[in-house]
């Protein structure tokens, strides 16, 4: 089936960026033309990413890439929504965090006077987690923070949901999610924003104004079960994170209504 006629029926997409348009530093083949043909048709697009990161950032990224802004309606970053999230909510965690991710995405809440980095555990009210200290940091590293972190008995806010990315040649980097996930089976409070979870579906739907779309994305365990608790459908594409893996998904299993290897034309 044809990615031209698997749209047809819907009137907007939700669209997952890294997987599915790039791999952080490159476009998948086909996927400007793909948006270019969408914006013809009057379906607009939403990405919706779970980059730990205010939604700008991500638009620069796609500029960079050569995608046309005119050719989808907005971004939003898991990144971006923890952030409005926290700026209406002062009190939900509190307001001095102990910053766990790398120094790319350490600005998230830098628009927010109320907020204040905390100097030490000791200090914080809760951990901002927005990845590991550094790109490709082994597992194993980061263990001795979140035990100290543990200790003083710190909520965990993770701002990307997802385990893992992988990259077109295959390199693979641990997530956010990873490191959330640990902590919860150390006994730690976990809070997530970002995909599969509802909040960052309802601002998509919201800019959308219909709940005739079509989720757009590469990842089961983020993409897929967020579609299905939004009561939309979904198309798989295949060729992200699951071809890197070398894994064969059961599209009845995992709940995808439509796969294709790409996100791109057919002619």
């Amino acid at each position: 089936m044809k990615l031209q006629d698997i749209v047809a029926p819907y009137e907007a997409l939700i669209v997952d960026l890294w997987g599915v348009i790039h791999d952080g530093t490159a476009l998948y083949p086909g996927v400007a033309e793909t948006l270019a043909y969408l914006h013809e048709q009057g379906k607009p697009v939403v990405f919706l990413s779970n980059a730990p990161r205010v939604a700008d950032k991500a638009r620069v990224v796609l500029d960079k890439l050569g995608i046309n802004r005119a050719h989808y309606l907005d971004v939003i970053t898991s990144g971006q929504v923890a952030h409005d999230i926290l700026a209406e909510d002062h009190e939900w965690l509190g307001t001095r965090y102990y910053y766990l991710g790398p120094s790319k995405d350490e600005d998230i809440l830098s628009t927010l006077p109320a907020y204040t980095r905390a100097k030490g555990v000791d200090d914080a009210d809760f951990v901002l987690n927005t990845g590991y200290e550094y790109d490709f940091q082994p597992h194993e590293e980061v263990l001795p923070t979140l035990h100290k972190l543990l200790a003083a008995n710190l909520p965990l806010l993770c701002v990307n949901p997802d385990h893992e990315v992988v990259k077109i040649d295959g390199t693979q980097m641990l997530c956010a999610g990873t490191l959330a996930d640990e902590y919860a089976e150390l006994g730690g409070q976990v809070e997530y924003i970002g995909k599969p979870f509802e909040d960052v579906y309802e601002r998509a739907f919201n800019l959308l104004g219909t709940d005739k779309v079509l989720a757009v994305g590469d990842n089961p365990l983020t993409d897929l079960i967020g579609a299905t608790e939004s009561d939309i459908d979904s198309l798989l594409i295949t060729g992200g994170i699951l071809a890197i893996r070398g894994e064969e998904p059961d599209l009845d299993m995992i709940g995808a209504t439509y796969a294709l290897p790409r996100f791109g034309l057919v002619e």
